[in-house]
């Protein structure tokens, strides 16, 4: 399962199910910083790892994308948590199938989607009706709004590496054709969640901050 950065847009792990539904983000997949829940990592970047195209270019949503809530590189866990808590919230008012038990485990109030690209597809328009809460990433984690994306992507996973996260960069076109996401060497999450989460967000500030 791809991830990193979805958070990105895309990654974005924490918010890797939004990836998914946009692609499908972490467990921050995607263009962005993320982790195998895909630097989008409150688990809600609309789909990600391998879906389809972000749904803020298909037709008739382009005029969503400017309401969305915008993220910077100075936003707080806490900002990111309330935002990404919001956009989860609305899924489930919408009837999207919700993680309760990883929630659970976690010890966190609002659970993430099912991360199951067939969950997805039956319930697109609960995804659609929820895209204006889906926080948009910084600029500076988007392939598209930074020309040295792929450099501070290079250094943003060989910081995952120094602080005990074992993965490799792999391409992930799902959002965009020059999209970058990561995966643990040995297919599995070696670290703790929260631990996760602590590191993915201190090497994303080291590597996309000017």
């Amino acid at each position: 399962m791809v991830v990193g950065m979805r958070k990105t847009k895309t990654a974005a792990l924490l918010w890797a199910t939004a990836a998914l539904s946009l692609a499908l983000t972490a467990c921050g997949g995607g263009s962005g910083v993320k982790t195998d829940k895909g630097v989008d990592s409150i688990e809600s970047e609309a789909p990600a790892a391998g879906g389809k195209a972000d749904p803020d270019h298909r037709e008739g949503k382009k005029d969503v994308t400017a309401d969305r809530p915008q993220l910077r590189m100075d936003s707080s866990q806490e900002e990111r948590d309330r935002l990404g808590d919001a956009y989860n919230a609305c899924l489930e008012a919408h009837g999207v199938p919700m993680n309760h038990e990883r929630a659970k485990l976690a010890g966190a109030k609002q659970a993430s989607p099912v991360q199951d690209p067939a969950v997805v597809k039956k319930h697109q328009a609960g995804y659609d009706a929820c895209l204006v809460k889906l926080p948009r990433q910084p600029p500076e984690t988007e392939p598209e709004t930074n020309p040295h994306f792929a450099d501070d992507y290079r250094a943003y996973v060989k910081c995952l590496n120094k602080h005990g996260m074992r993965v490799h960069m792999v391409p992930d076109t799902s959002v965009s054709p020059d999209g970058l996401a990561w995966r643990y060497d040995d297919g599995k999450q070696q670290i703790s969640e929260a631990e996760q989460t602590k590191v993915d967000r201190a090497c994303e500030l080291e590597a996309f901050s000017d």
